[in-house]
């Protein structure tokens, strides 16, 4: 008898799958060690409080933009002191400030992290804490279970303030030759901006001539929105274990009032430990780093029902101390989903440099142009929407810069769903039953995709498919699992062990997206429960989908 020809015929194109070759990267980085760290060394921030206003410039009100700044307490509950010498000299804390506000559905960013400096210490006072045990009254820089607060006056002087980019918020490392501190403002030019020495002062003409001037930079336009708003703070510390980054970050809801000559601004809400997008109601919020070799992004997703069937994805992407930045964000989407209102928003409001977006295969890929990476204490947005629900999986986040560790990092999160599966549709008969199993997922492309038959030894065995399942007794205990469609995908015969292998290869096909089909076997065997020589296999069903 001829069979019927196979409808999954192979082809010679089967590209790689790029989400399994990302995590792979992203695991193969945990084999290195995280440089310069200090056993024992932890900072932890415990309270920011007392925004304060710093002068205006531009238009006039409420067109123009505003300086602000808080306090900060950072405590010690590690095991040995802090360093904290003031720069010139490289050891001491740093402290980056952000301002983020929950509106248009996301939760976005509002201070360009290119013009809202680092705050670098300079001394600390070593007072009491509740963080530990009690605060050691002797060693150099924070000592052990003791605190240090810098106020909001302290925390807007410009003599301590510097870009972001010359700290690598992974080791903490900040080298004081040829940063902005030698530069001076304006720039000295060389060799006087490479000497090591500083130059940069804070009462500079550039200081005085601006008001908001490297503080943190808030549009007034911003803040008299009516939405809630948080001021964030992230402690960096060189030499700190990655693993006890967590506690260096910080947020608190404030509330802002234009009093008709000046801003001022309340914070009632409790100070609160780690990212500002956990405050997003209705998101889910994960995170994951480059191994031992660089730091962390999170990834919030708040998805919305829109009605008929159609759903808006809504991320928030916030580098929390990854230096090699990100380039990319790739989240999956298969390509015969038709995706819509596709949105990118940063905090510098320049179009000219929006992450531009494309369908690579079985992905929407945001890109960035080479001026505009998603670098440390920022948060970038993107969204679309699609009329597939919700599923966990993983987005990727390409590395912006070549350093150590795997090209990409891989976070699970919520994605468009579409997975491929396969289902148990129930037993066999026989005795015993031949069992039908797939040895993986019906992935487009799986060249490999095969079923097994594990039943009697040197047995014809049949496999059946059909597009629609069924099932039906045929006989006390058995039952037929495939719907009276079906055709016949191979014969075989079972080796000494009573094993079948049935390649099932899936081709490049896009169109199969979404395919169910029913399969089960049939061998022949003396006795068998049906017509005396026949055994059922159990029944299983595979949706064949992109991922």
């Amino acid at each position: 008898m001829a069979l019927p020809s196979n409808p999954f015929s192979p082809m010679l194109d089967h590209p790689r799958n790029a989400i399994a070759t990302a995590l792979a990267l992203a695991l193969a980085a945990t084999v290195s060690a995280q440089a310069n760290t200090i056993p024992g060394l932890d900072g932890s921030l415990t309270n920011n409080a007392s925004p304060t206003y710093f002068g205006r410039r531009g238009a006039v009100h409420p067109n123009g933009e505003i300086g602000m700044s808080y306090s900060y307490t950072m405590c010690n509950p590690g095991s040995v002191p802090i360093q904290w010498v003031a720069p010139m000299n490289a050891n001491h804390p740093m402290f980056a400030m952000m301002v983020v506000r929950e509106a248009n559905g996301r939760f976005e960013q509002i201070t360009d992290n290119a013009t809202t400096f680092v705050k670098h210490a300079f001394s600390a006072a070593n007072t009491p804490s509740t963080c530990g045990g009690t605060c050691q009254t002797t060693g150099t820089g924070l000592r052990v279970n003791c605190t240090d607060t810098y106020g909001a006056s302290t925390n807007a002087n410009r003599h301590y303030l510097a870009p972001s980019n010359e700290i690598n918020p992974w080791t903490g490392v900040w080298a004081p030759v040829g940063s902005y501190f030698d530069r001076g403002e304006p720039d000295v030019g060389p060799p006087l901006n490479m000497d090591g020495v500083r130059t940069l002062s804070g009462t500079a003409p550039a200081f005085t001539a601006d008001l908001v001037k490297n503080r943190v930079t808030l549009k007034e336009q911003d803040l008299l929105a009516v939405n809630r708003k948080f001021f964030c703070c992230h402690i960096v510390v060189a030499g700190e274990d990655g693993d006890l980054h967590f506690n260096n970050l910080g947020h608190r809801e404030f509330t802002s009032t234009w009093t008709g000559t000046t801003w001022t601004f309340a914070n009632p809400v409790v100070f609160q430990s780690g990212s500002v997008l956990s405050k997003w109601v209705g998101a889910t919020l994960t995170n994951a780093r480059n191994g031992d070799d660089d730091g962390h992004f999170f990834v919030a997703v708040k998805v919305t029902p829109l009605g008929g069937g159609q759903y808006h994805y809504e991320y928030a992407v916030q580098n929390f101390d990854n230096v090699r930045g990100a380039a990319t964000l790739r989240i999956p989407v298969c390509p015969t989903t038709p995706v819509t209102n596709v949105s990118f928003r940063d905090p510098n409001g320049n179009l000219l440099d929006d992450w531009t977006t494309s369908r690579v295969g079985a992905e929407l890929v945001f890109t960035a142009p080479a001026n505009n990476p998603l670098d440390w204490n920022n948060i970038y947005n993107f969204g679309f929407d699609c009329d597939v629900a919700p599923i966990a999986g993983n987005v990727v986040l390409d590395q912006a810069r070549v350093g150590p560790g795997a090209l990409s990092v891989a976070v699970s999160t919520q994605v468009p769903g579409g997975l491929a599966s396969v289902t148990n549709l129930g037993p066999g008969c026989g005795s015993p039953a031949p069992v039908l199993a797939s040895n993986g997922l019906p992935v487009i492309p799986s060249a490999g995709f095969a079923f097994t038959v594990n039943g009697s030894p040197l047995a014809p065995v049949v496999l059946y498919a059909a597009l629609g399942a069924s099932n039906t007794q045929v006989a006390p205990g058995c039952f037929q699992y495939v719907d009276n469609t079906f055709v016949t995908h191979g014969a075989y015969v079972s080796d000494g062990a009573g094993l079948v292998s049935a390649p099932v290869p899936i081709p490049n096909v896009l169109a199969l997206e979404g395919t169910v089909i029913a399969w089960q076997s049939v061998e022949v065997v003396l006795g068998g429960p049906l017509l005396g020589f026949l055994a059922l296999s159990n029944g299983v069903e595979i949706l064949i989908a992109c991922r």
